[in-house]
């Protein structure tokens, strides 16, 4: 890679790497934009609403709806020196009976409120089903949230929030609750109030519910930062693993490149060494043997086609070598013109039938871009049983090849005979 090169790529990973940072801060920024999650409950004429109150001294109700569909309601509070009760109940999520509406989700409550009275607070409630501790078919024993709103706060923008509400007492006291079920849980709502607050103040109390809102998150924010920290973690992990299998191949390019000959496609001498050390280990004794050939007067072949030609004749030559060995056989250019073929597991006499094999195939061989060039081969062939180390039977072979070169050239002499 030039340095040209480098530094373009180095540009590009800037460019990349300052991309991705703006893409980041851009879906960070994106949350703000995000649509609210919302859930009108009222304005609605068909969820299932009912007052309740105390009786008076003459045993009526100090509760009645002034609009029924539209939420409004009076408390009549009897002077009697006794606490009363009165306020509206709404089923969610199916009410009573039911594991109710998950609002975990939901973050405030919008309400429109219209109240008119002499009391200094009004109570908002919720009630939540606690699986496992409370009855299903029994709202009473549904988990009571409520907070308490001073009344120069109720107007058209009152917004609550769920952090607000916390666990009544005298809940917790009546229904013996265990310490895990005494926090605020939003996940199984049946219920929603709104009362006068308790002790309350003795008069008429006017109250209609124009809206019940509750606001939340689709996604909630500290999800959201933990999607992209996910993202990311999982885009550089991605990253460093395609790092290295690039890299991994890379070596395995190199490794192959250092080991095979680019002209031939043939092991070169340090391939045939890694081969010899891998199947052939100095404390195993295995048969091979091993061909040693070499192009008869390949100089002149040089000198009269000149090094492209003589490149022609060395790789027409390698392509008939690996042509013609058996699967379980090694070829390697050992080095100019001379080639290095060995047979594991062979015998001397079945080595030498192959190294006449190709011996015959090469002489025979006719060359397209050089119709009168006929090229012959000379070999020694010779043969180990492994109680001898590589290098040795590499000599002995290496001196029957010259030893046929001696002979006259394109013949094969067995080591040793």
């Amino acid at each position: 890679m030039t340095y040209k090169h480098r530094s373009t790529f180095r540009q590009t990973g800037v460019y990349r790497l300052f991309l991705c940072c703006l893409v980041t801060v851009a879906v960070m920024y994106a949350y703000e934009l995000l649509p609210a999650k919302r859930l009108l409950i009222v304005p609605s004429k068909d969820i299932p609403h009912y007052i309740y109150a105390d009786n008076n001294s003459v045993g009526k109700s100090m509760v009645a709806w002034t609009d029924f569909d539209g939420l409004g309601w009076e408390c009549n509070i009897e002077n009697d020196g006794k606490p009363h009760v009165c306020g509206s109940n709404l089923y969610i999520g199916g009410g009573q009976g039911t594991e109710g509406l998950d609002l975990s989700s939901y973050k405030t409550i919008n309400v429109d409120m219209d109240y008119s009275g002499n009391d200094k607070r009004l109570r908002f409630y919720i009630r939540n089903y606690v699986p496992g501790f409370s009855d299903i078919n029994d709202q009473q024993t549904a988990q009571f949230i409520n907070v308490f709103i001073p009344i120069e706060y109720i107007k058209d923008d009152l917004v609550l929030s769920m952090s607000e509400f916390t666990v009544a007492d005298w809940w917790i006291s009546e229904s013996k609750t265990p310490r895990d079920k005494s926090l605020p849980n939003f996940q199984h709502v049946v219920a929603f109030g709104v009362d006068i607050s308790y002790e309350n103040v003795p008069g008429k109390h006017n109250l209609k519910l124009n809206k019940l809102e509750f606001v939340g998150e689709w996604v909630a924010r500290d999800k959201w930062y933990l999607g992209i920290l996910v993202f990311w973690l999982s885009f550089i992990m991605i990253a460093g693993a395609a790092s290295l299998v690039r890299l991994a191949r890379e070596k395995a390019k190199y490794k192959k490149l250092s080991t095979i000959d680019p002209l031939t496609g043939l092991l070169n001498r340090n391939g045939l060494d890694e081969y010899i050390g891998q199947y052939f280990p100095m404390d195993v004794e295995r048969r091979v043997s091993m061909v040693v050939m070499d192009i008869d007067h390949f100089k002149k072949i040089n000198d009269s086609l000149g090094h492209d030609g003589g490149d022609v004749v060395l790789k027409q030559v390698s392509e008939l070598i690996k042509a013609n060995i058996r699967q379980s056989d090694q070829a390697s250019r050992w080095g100019g013109e001379e080639f290095v073929l060995v047979l594991p597991d062979t015998r001397l006499e079945d080595a030498f039938v192959i190294a006449e094999k190709m011996r015959a195939l090469i002489a025979n061989a006719s060359y397209e871009q050089f119709p009168d060039l006929r090229v012959t081969i000379s070999l020694g062939v010779g043969a180990s049983d492994g109680k001898i180390p590589f290098d040795q039977l590499f000599t002995q072979v290496d001196t029957a090849l010259y030893e046929a070169k001696a002979q006259g050239r394109n013949r094969t002499i067995k080591a040793g005979v």
